[in-house]
Formats: structure tokens, sequence, C-alpha cells
């Protein structure tokens, strides 16, 4: 009986539409938003940020320089949903970054 019940609901989850590449972009940068927040505040710091410099290889204080338009020392979720969409900037960011290194 319980299959039975079970069956429609994985069928239906199945035909569901797939999330588009913005969407799943999205959902990528609430994970790691969510993963690098430790403190649950909603907001991302330097000292939050140190996982993300240990993956991307750049300085968590040019990531943050990046992505923090209200120059408070934190990356909102907005701010980082806004970077999202300033790739060209990031791309040029990063081997400005990488000469000086």
């Amino acid at each position: 009986m319980k299959y039975f019940i079970i069956l429609p609901l994985v069928t239906l989850a199945a035909c569901a539409p797939q999330p588009g590449p913005v969407k799943r972009q999205m959902i990528g940068l609430l994970e790691k938003f969510d993963r690098w927040d430790y403190n649950g505040d909603g907001q991302l710091t330097l000292s939050e940020l140190k996982d993300a410099e240990e993956l991307s290889g750049l300085p968590a204080a040019d990531i943050l320089a990046f992505y923090d338009t209200g120059k408070n020392e934190r990356i909102s979720l907005a701010e980082a949903e806004a970077g999202m969409s300033r790739i060209d900037e990031a791309k040029l960011t990063v081997k400005e970054i990488k000469k000086r290194s």
C-alpha cells in the first residue's frame, strides 16, 4: 500500500520541470552562502570567507572588496546576488589579482 502512494509522488517529481541555469546558479549561491555564514546572521565577514579563499585561491579580502558594495565589511545575500550579475567585472578583477600575486 505504501508503494501505491509513493509511486505517484516520485513520478510527479520526475516529471516536474527542472530549474533553468539561472535558478541553478542561485541555488548554488544560496547553498554556499548558508555554508559559509557560520553565525547565521545573513552576512559574510572576512573570517567567514576563509573557505572561499581556499576554494578560489583568491585572498578573502579581495573577495570581500568585490562583493561588499555597501562598504560595511560584510557581504549580504543581496550583495552576493548582485555580484553574480557582474561576471565580466569579476573576471577582470580575478585577472588583476592574479597579476599581483
